[in-house]
């Protein structure tokens, strides 16, 4: 740093680009690294307004790993938006078009997740609760409420729908190996299709969908640390 004709001090501007890159190089890894472990820890997911086998999940859950769960999709709240909008910046060149959309239906389709967590938090706190089974009629509402369904639909079209656009427009612009372009594309219906099988495998199928966003992720962050 140096002082300024003012007699200020300036931070070079190298200094605050490299700043940024590492942040949002962070984010890309850091998100879907915290997204993948809060859902590993994450207590079984039940149906969407059953909210008394919501609050019991939470209830027979071991403690310090449903707060580990709690503590990752926090992280992953304030990452996994800066995350999107860099992979759209980091195929932007070559491919504006998808990259712009890409990223714009990252950043929306994430800001909803932190709702979403506090939802998580409801149900946890609601089962430490006395008698917490009274508390499932007003959670499953809540839930199912107008709100929280915007909130949820703008979550699961924004995000997954984003980085099979993203994984396309990184793969036109070669901006990292195709391998981990194709993994962030194929991680949305992989993902997907955890909460539609028979059977709801999402802590296997589910999970595998979002390892390979993390994976797909990796190269993403070395080429925005690389970058000229």
């Amino acid at each position: 740093m140096a002082p300024s004709a003012h007699g200020q001090i300036t931070v070079p501007v190298v200094g605050a680009e490299r700043l940024c890159r590492v942040l949002v190089a962070v984010s890309v890894v850091g998100g879907p690294l915290g997204y993948l472990a809060g859902s590993a820890l994450h207590p079984p997911v039940q149906e969407i307004g059953a909210g008394q086998l919501t609050i019991s999940a939470n209830a027979g859950a071991d403690p310090v790993v449903n707060n580990a769960h709690l503590v990752a999709y926090v992280v992953a709240c304030f990452l996994l938006p800066i995350g999107a909008a860099g992979l759209g910046h980091l195929a932007f060149r070559r491919s504006p078009w998808l990259a712009t959309v890409g990223g714009i239906l990252g950043v929306v389709g994430w800001l909803p997740f932190a709702a979403l967590t506090a939802l998580d938090d409801l149900a946890r706190t609601m089962a430490l609760l006395p008698d917490d089974g009274r508390y499932a009629d007003l959670y499953s509402r809540f839930e199912t409420g107008p709100v929280m369904t915007l909130f949820l639909l703008v979550y699961v079209i924004g995000h997954l729908v984003a980085y099979v656009l993203l994984g396309v427009a990184l793969d036109r612009a070669r901006a990292v190996p195709r391998w981990s372009a194709w993994c962030l594309v194929v991680s949305s219906p992989v993902t997907m299709a955890g909460f539609v099988l028979p059977g709801r495998p999402v802590s296997t199928v589910g999970i595998a969908g979002l390892a390979l966003l993390f994976v797909g992720s990796l190269p993403a962050a070395r080429a925005i640390l690389r970058r000229p």
